[in-house]
């Protein structure tokens, strides 16, 4: 009658195409090597439809704004295809859950009663489903409510279906974790890259960073992203053209999220013993101080959002120079402690 598939609160939630992903796999340890080697640049990028009001932050990735992590199995399915299954959508995300599936279901959210945009507009966006109730006649699934906050909540059968067959652009996908098989010493997937934590690779990937560089010959963004600590200079070049872009949080959670994954990053260096304990205590401050005034840098932009007073939008341009400083002193810091 009931199922739920493991899921947690992720680390980075500002942005689906990561949050999902880690609420399945962050737990794992075998998966937390690979995470702690990639998820250390940022970049700038435009929507090109929108390119002045749509500009973004974001963690780089070496194939693109939205990467394919090596620990899970994805399959798509169209709505189109969908149809010729003659089978009821929700008869179809529940026997995949049974199957240990997430499903993660692009759907409109004027139908969701949990959602910011109920019955007010149309809206496409997609949430992670992880389990159902048959009893209570409900779907779990991992998103944002209609106060914004990011968590685990539940929708109704009736809405959910609604959300589905009453938009046309509706997507599903299956995930899968198959860690257990991809790392075990019997795995099938013999031909695949090293996932253990890459120490030579992290570097290199702080130097570009500090050094404001693109990563990856393979992907470069948008015709005008920047990269590392130069996001910050793109940011308040950004402000200076157009204030209103000032007012989107998701600027200040992002950089916030990067510094508390760095944060944990720090730990799970002195636990892996690539860094000593008198370093591992020096570092571990100075970046929890980092983490702390990112927070307090999202704190200011939610209280300048709903008060738009010109002071603290003064203290915003100064804290986030302040951070880039702080930033690069600890990554040099970090880099010169690595053994």
């Amino acid at each position: 009658m009931e199922k739920k598939l493991e899921i947690h609160t992720p680390s980075i939630q500002t942005f689906l195409n990561h949050a999902y992903p880690l609420a399945i796999l962050e737990k794992e340890e075998k998966f937390l090597g690979w995470f702690y080697t990639n998820y250390t640049q940022l970049y700038t990028f435009n929507n090109r439809k929108n390119p002045i009001e749509d500009f973004k932050i974001d963690f780089f990735s070496h194939n693109g704004k939205y990467p394919n992590i090596p620990f899970l199995e994805y399959s798509n399915i169209n709505k189109n295809t969908i149809h010729t299954l003659n089978k009821d959508i929700l008869d179809i995300v529940i026997e995949n859950i049974d199957l240990n599936y997430y499903v993660e279901v692009g759907i409109d959210e004027y139908y969701w009663s949990n959602k910011l945009s109920y019955m007010k507009e149309h809206f496409h966006h997609d949430n992670l489903i992880y389990g159902y109730n048959k009893k209570e006649s409900i779907l779990y699934y991992l998103g944002y409510n209609k106060e914004r906050v990011f968590g685990q909540y539940s929708v109704t059968f009736s809405e959910f279906i609604l959300s589905f067959t009453e938009n046309a652009e509706s997507t599903i996908k299956f995930i899968r974790n198959f860690t257990p098989e991809l790392t075990s010493s019997t795995t099938r997937y013999v031909y695949h890259t090293n996932f253990d934590f890459d120490v030579h690779i992290f570097k290199l990937y702080l130097e570009d960073y500090l050094d404001s560089r693109n990563s990856f010959l393979s992907h470069k963004g948008t015709k005008d992203s920047v990269f590392g600590l130069a996001v910050y200079d793109e940011l308040l070049l950004k402000f200076s053209e157009d204030i209103k872009i000032s007012k989107d949080l998701r600027f200040y959670r992002i950089i916030w999220e990067h510094k508390n994954v760095m944060n944990r990053r720090i730990a799970y260096l002195k636990e892996k013993e690539y860094l000593s304990a008198d370093d591992y205590e020096k570092l571990s401050k100075q970046s929890t101080s980092l983490c702390n005034e990112c927070l307090l840098l999202k704190n200011l932009s939610m209280k300048y959002i709903l008060t738009e007073n010109p002071k603290i939008f003064s203290t915003i341009l100064a804290k986030l120079k302040e951070i880039k400083y702080l930033e690069e002193l600890l990554i040099i810091n970090l880099l010169l402690a690595i053994t």
